[in-house]
């Protein structure tokens, strides 16, 4: 089957649909919003094939929808329109620079997380103050 995430030309589907050979013929799926009382739908021509099932049709339209149209699906089988699909989560960030703690950078200055603290290694990099015993800082408390 063709991969459902690159767009078909339109001579890719003239083909596929003249071919009397080919299993692959296009279907019109529509899919709901399934927020109570939203009514947003999307219909689409989709590319199947006759041995697919039709949750396998379904998810070829539910693929579509999340990558290119800003739709989820959730694990309990709801699909949700734009306008009430959650937020896509962000990563956790420092608490002092605000930037996004990536665990792959291991420089000693890196924005990996600084061994159990909020901050990154960094912004503690960036403490000098570690001669005076009573030094109490944002990042070094």
């Amino acid at each position: 089957m063709p991969e459902q995430s690159n767009h078909l030309t339109p001579e890719m589907v003239n083909a596929i649909v003249r071919d009397p050979d080919s299993p692959y013929y296009p279907t019109r799926i529509t899919v709901f919003c399934d927020r109570l009382r939203c009514g947003t739908e999307f219909t689409g021509e989709f590319m199947v094939s006759e041995g697919m099932t039709r949750d396998e049709r379904l998810g070829v339209a539910r693929k579509h929808l999340v990558d290119n149209e800003g739709w989820s699906h959730t694990d309990e089988g709801d699909d949700l329109c734009p306008e009430h699909a959650p937020a896509p989560e962000q990563p956790e960030a420092c608490g002092k620079c605000k930037q996004p703690l990536d665990p792959a950078d291991t420089r000693f200055d890196g924005h990996a997380r600084h061994r159990d603290t909020p901050w990154c290694r960094r912004c503690v990099d960036f403490c000098h103050d570690t001669e005076i015993a009573d030094h109490r800082c944002v990042i070094c408390q």
